[in-house]
């Protein structure tokens, strides 16, 4: 597969230990990354007691010239700050431009964690429910069609719209054209009768020039 990074090892050799540092930097809770608190990732080992803060960062290159690097630190009072390429920065915006090479860091499609593989494997075909995840929204997610959803929903509904308004102007001309038919035969009787009545004035008018 291309594109795809995988963390091995035996157990005990640290692997869970490497996603949770990539998890933190990339602004996951401290429950999260199987710690109570933030605060307690500083490190505190015998001289380095009075630290106050401790500052990971995660470094990408996705093609040659494209680096760029991403860092959070965390504080005593389990507050974090962030900066993108040393700038300082807030969470929600390093998270966009993260979204923009493919680390999607709301749904998560990124990184399968150990254990997440099983629960993708035993996925309903399709969800149930609307707050569910099957297999097919898990999927949605992954190639970004899950985006579409609500624009597809607004359009399916201006569609009924414009299609009920199309019934009932179609209704409206069948009621007209419905009328038109059963007004033909009248219509034309006094046509008919008009033409006769012009006739009979026609001759009468001939008639008195005659007689002068």
């Amino acid at each position: 597969l291309q594109n795809l990074s995988a963390i091995i090892g035996p157990n005990g050799s640290g692997k869970s230990n490497v996603i949770d540092s990539l998890l933190f930097v990339f602004g996951y809770r401290a429950s999260k990354i199987r710690s109570k608190k933030i605060s307690v990732l500083i490190h505190s080992s015998k001289g380095n007691e009075n630290l106050q803060s401790c500052t990971p960062d995660g470094t990408f290159d996705l093609v040659e010239g494209s680096q760029f690097k991403v860092t959070r630190t965390a504080y005593k009072d389990n507050s974090s700050k962030y900066t993108y390429n040393g700038k300082a920065m807030q969470f929600k915006d390093i998270a966009k431009r993260l979204r923009e090479v493919g680390i999607d860091l709301i749904h998560n499609r990124f990184l399968i964690l150990q254990g997440e593989v099983e629960q993708i494997a035993m996925m309903k075909p399709k969800a149930l429910t609307e707050n569910d995840d099957g297999m097919l929204e898990y999927l949605e997610d992954i190639i970004g069609s899950s985006r579409l959803k609500i624009p597809i929903e607004k359009l399916q509904k201006k569609i009924e719209s414009l299609q009920e308004e199309r019934t009932a102007q179609l209704t409206r001309v069948k009621m007209a054209e419905k009328e038109k038919n059963e007004l033909e035969g009248p219509v034309k009787g006094i046509v008919m009768e008009l033409r006769i009545d012009n006739g009979i004035a026609l001759c009468r008018n001939r008639l008195l020039q005659v007689e002068k």
